[in-house]
């Protein structure tokens, strides 16, 4: 049983990689592999890149006997890479699967159904956790030649290591579960506490420079401090300059507190998957009822699924909250920003103001909102469609609640933006005028590449969400279109002046707005209707 389930697991976990999310079957060997190499060429660049970092600790650190430490530095790196990876994944693929309930009414032990979820976190922690991990283990065979106890210790390292990054992420998405069923508001606790860890982890990463040129000016102080503060790292480290004692210490003290969250989980995984325990009782209060009409109980029906779904709002709407953090930011160091400003020649003045209309459009491109609203209508999506509305209300809807949620950040953001750099009064009409266009023509794409490539066989929403080709498609085509659009103006910059462009730029968006906007209505209808 326990081998079906695994099995099962790991095809839902990697389904990206061999399904077909339009037709939902299985790929062409040719069609899994090239999607295989496809993602292996983007961990081979995040791999070159902790290489470098690898490199630059590796010898300093082993020159003066604390080669260990350089393991310890390494593995922390790759502790909080394999974390941040999978935790986003650890809370639903867990708690919120969709078929949790039919699981759990076959007569199989909760703790196998929990044994294969928790299998699929530990892929996706060990993926990226790799992703460091092996790039060090590459430097240190390179520099120093091993043999022994240590080749062996070394390469078995990274799986002991996965332990700890399975035992966090599974901490984290406990707690959330924990806290989300005793309050109404799950969705809203869930993006804060993941908000709250997003903050923190870009802080480090942010300091990340800061923090190892420390290490490489006081190593042996730095060292020491690990040894109080990170003992089973520093196990680890010793384990892997060749000292049994130590790999066994290691993975004992990671075993232990595997097995100890395992044991809490199994005995709160059917309590936090099935009910709502601290959920208040609901009264009954009566008042009137008024009529709304069908658009507007269409965007209701998607603003809560949006705000119901914690996964949704992160990874789709993030944008949203970092276009407010620009905006704050911006006009809290206005003086700075002017006085930087202030330094440009006047004849780069203009070109100004086209960077900042293409920085205002990378941050619009990190919401994809509707990109994947077609496929999280999964097999419900019959519904839809049998009711008294037309396909194109239930699309408007969709559209609607992207721009709503966008175009206020969006605006706020470009108008703290003129705020600060001042623009002509051309170029002050010009550059919200782009943004709400663009806006517009993502949130277009979104659905077209959705109704093209929609996935409503999925059982975990994370799926269509994280994993769907659509919503990456649009994310980078986003920032690939204003890179586009920047290198035209490079281009042109000797026959164009940068209002001229912008002013083309917008006619541009305009005619694709209005052509996408006419496809949707018709031809993206019918598919909509017929899914």
């Amino acid at each position: 049983m326990i081998k079906t389930l695994f099995k099962k697991q790991m095809m839902e976990t990697f389904s990206w990689l061999y399904r077909n999310r339009k037709t939902g079957k299985n790929r062409t060997v040719g069609g899994a592999v090239a999607f295989g190499l496809l993602y292996l060429g983007i961990f081979a660049i995040l791999g070159f890149v902790f290489y470098g970092m690898a490199e630059m600790l590796c010898q300093p650190l082993a020159d003066v006997g604390l080669g260990w430490l350089f393991f310890a530095i390494m593995g922390l790196i790759a502790v909080a890479m394999g974390v941040f990876g999978s935790v986003f994944n650890t809370y639903a693929s867990l708690y919120l699967a969709k078929d949790n309930d039919l699981l759990l009414s076959m007569p199989i032990p909760p703790s196998k159904i929990l044994a294969a979820r928790l299998s699929g976190v530990y892929a996706i922690g060990l993926m990226y956790e790799l992703i460091i991990m092996i790039p060090t283990v590459i430097v240190w065979f390179l520099r120093y030649p091993a043999e022994g106890w240590t080749v062996l210790f070394t390469l078995l390292i990274p799986l002991a290591l996965s332990l700890v990054v399975l035992t966090l992420s599974c901490v984290l998405g406990w707690l959330v579960a924990a806290i989300s069923t005793r309050l109404r508001n799950k969705s809203a606790v869930t993006v804060v506490l993941s908000l709250a860890f997003l903050a923190g982890y870009y802080y480090v990463y942010g300091n990340a420079y800061s923090m190892l040129e420390k290490i490489l000016s006081d190593p042996l102080g730095a060292g020491e401090t690990a040894k109080r503060v990170l003992y089973p790292l520093y196990q680890m480290g010793l384990a892997a300059e060749g000292k049994p004692l130590s790999m066994l210490i290691f993975t004992a003290i990671t075993a232990a507190l595997f097995l100890l969250v395992y044991l809490v989980l199994q005995r709160s995984f059917i309590g936090i998957a099935t009910a709502n325990r601290g959920t208040s009782k609901p009264k009954y209060r009566e008042k009137a009822t008024k009529a709304g009409s069908p658009d507007s109980a269409l965007l209701r029906k998607e603003l809560r699924r949006f705000t119901g779904s914690p996964t949704y709002m992160l990874n789709c709407g993030l944008g949203i909250v970092m276009m407010l953090i620009a905006a704050v930011v911006l006009l809290i160091y206005r003086d700075t920003v002017s006085e930087i400003l202030a330094l440009i020649p006047g004849g780069f003045g203009e070109v100004l103001y086209l960077m900042a209309v293409g920085a205002v459009c990378m941050m619009v491109s990190m919401n994809d909102i509707s990109a994947p609203s077609v496929s999280l209508e999964g097999k419900n999506i019959w519904l839809v469609q049998v009711y008294p509305v037309s396909g194109w209300q239930a699309l408007k809807a969709k559209l609607k609640l992207h721009l709503v949620l966008t175009l206020i950040p969006g605006l706020l953001l470009t108008a703290a933006v003129e705020y600060v750099i001042r623009p002509t009064l051309w170029f002050v009409l010009l550059i919200p005028a782009v943004t709400v266009l663009y806006i517009l023509l993502t949130a277009l794409i979104g659905l077209l590449v959705n109704l093209k490539i929609p996935n409503l066989n999925w059982t975990s929403e994370i799926v269509p969400i994280k994993q769907g080709i659509g919503v990456i498609a649009v994310l980078l085509g986003g920032w690939a279109l204003v890179a586009a659009m920047g290198g035209l103006y490079y281009a042109l910059r000797s026959i164009l002046s940068p209002l001229a462009y912008l002013g083309a730029v917008a006619a541009l968006l305009l005619l694709a707005d209005a052509l996408l906007l006419r496809w949707l209505k018709t031809r993206g209808t019918e598919i909509f209707e017929t899914l």
